[in-house]
């Protein structure tokens, strides 16, 4: 049986845009908000959990296109209703009598966050906007002060002048930006994120909005072809690390889930912690590391 950490399907009973996991960068309990259900994404990653249960978006090997797919639209009003039903069912219980949560520990059934993720990058919706003030809204209305909204993000808008007003909505309603960031050089970076968006635009959006907002970093490492990032792809992140202003912490992870790719695997818990210790002790940024299972 999988475990609740390893089972994150993002279809829930009848809803269409809202569903609930047990996260583990979250520390608990959160409801996801899928504002792109055709998998509108600039990247293709290759342990992307989309793409494995989606074979017909995926790209060939050594091809680095995005997905390509039209940006499809949202019924905000079924949107709104769903997210009101789903912390309601987290308000009373009934999410973790009545459904496969069941075996959710207690210590993880409070709702930690209400996260902009998905199928896909979140910002390139045409109704991101407007579904962060109705989520925020919600937020207010119905969940505790300590319930954050996150997006979660690759970074590949955060220079957008028209998502600036957006942004602040989301931070001051206790929000945080997750930022990807899984590479140290132009290379690894292709290869991990099959983008046709270059490695340089992507640090200098995270550099930039670093330098005026706060920032957490999650960065997905794993095995390609049994081999680990070396020391001098870990050491150049570190690099870049460094050069951002407001990093909250970094979350270093490796993937639980099915990947699109058979040479994509999980780096084991002593390689994880490995490249979170040399993080560690190169920026003195605080580094949490979260395991395959």
């Amino acid at each position: 049986m999988l475990s609740l950490v390893q089972y994150h399907p993002r279809r829930f009973c009848k809803f269409q845009y809202i569903y609930p996991v047990v996260s583990r960068r979250s520390g608990g309990l959160s409801i996801g908000v899928n504002l792109s259900p055709a998998a509108q994404c600039n990247f293709s990653c290759v342990y992307c959990q989309v793409l494995a249960e989606n074979q017909e978006i995926s790209v060939p090997k050594n091809n680095p296109v995005q997905n390509d797919n039209p940006v499809t639209s949202v019924d905000l009003e079924l949107l709104d209703t769903e997210l009101r039903e789903l912390v309601g069912m987290v308000n009373d219980g009934s999410l973790f009598r009545d459904t496969w949560l069941s075996r959710t520990p207690p210590e993880k059934q409070i709702l930690r966050d209400i996260a902009f993720s998905g199928d896909g990058e979140p910002t390139l919706s045409l109704q991101f906007s407007e579904t962060v003030r109705r989520v925020a809204a919600v937020r207010r209305e119905l969940c505790t002060e300590s319930t954050k909204i996150v997006l979660i993000t690759n970074g590949s808008t955060l220079h957008a002048e028209s998502l600036r007003n957006t942004l602040e909505t989301l931070l001051v309603n206790n929000g945080e930006i997750w930022a990807k960031l899984d590479a140290g050089t132009p290379d690894y970076f292709r290869t991990i994120a099959r983008s046709k968006i270059p490695y340089e635009k992507i640090l200098t959006n995270l550099t930039e909005f670093s330098k005026t907002n706060p920032l957490v970093i999650q960065s997905c490492f794993v095995l390609l072809h049994d081999k680990e990032p070396d020391n001098e792809e870990i050491r150049q992140y570190t690099e870049h690390l460094k050069l951002m202003d407001q990093i909250q912490r970094v979350q270093i992870y490796t993937v639980a889930r099915q990947t699109p790719e058979s040479w994509v695997l999980p780096l084991s818990n002593e390689q994880l912690d490995r490249i979170s210790e040399t993080v560690r002790e190169l920026t003195g940024l605080q580094v949490d590391s979260f395991y395959s299972a």
